[in-house]
């Protein structure tokens, strides 16, 4: 299994409602560093920005992989220039955190029945018992975090 490339965790909204709004998405060590922002894109709305490479947000028009045409085209600006891509609708973003997050579904999932199963394994392997458990009680307390419930 490959490294997992995401910020790592754990993670926070924060940000501002007052005087100049603001709201991103960081870590919660290391300085707060960012994982996701939002920046004004045109007069109707906002676009969230990522590190892809760990260094220097960068806005999610330049990251943008379309449905239609060469697949290798990443950002408005290459789509616009590229006669492939007739479309712009949005197939992804390329940033491994933007990946992470449009997983977040599937993984909650994932997480909630594998620790359905070691529960019920725990109560049948008396020597590991306990450490899955342990296991166990720490996948309860993410999946409640990711309900809001922590």
């Amino acid at each position: 299994m490959s490294e997992a490339k995401f910020t790592k965790g754990p993670w926070g909204w924060f940000g501002t409602a007052g005087g100049h709004p603001e709201i991103y998405l960081a870590t919660k060590h290391s300085g707060r560093r960012y994982v996701m922002g939002f920046n004004r894109w045109g007069l109707n709305g906002a676009q969230p920005s990522f590190q892809p490479n760990g260094c220097g947000m960068v806005k999610a028009k330049d990251l943008l992989q379309f449905e239609v045409g060469d697949q290798s085209i990443v950002g408005l600006d290459a789509a616009q220039k590229d006669t492939s891509v007739y479309r712009f609708q949005i197939r992804g973003i390329a940033a491994p955190d933007a990946h992470l997050i449009a997983a977040a579904p599937e993984l909650y999932e994932a997480l909630r029945m594998a620790a359905k199963d070691l529960n019920t394994a725990a109560h049948f392997l008396p020597d590991t018992g306990l450490a899955l458990l342990e296991t166990v009680r720490q996948a309860h307390a993410a999946l409640a975090k990711a309900r809001g419930e922590a």
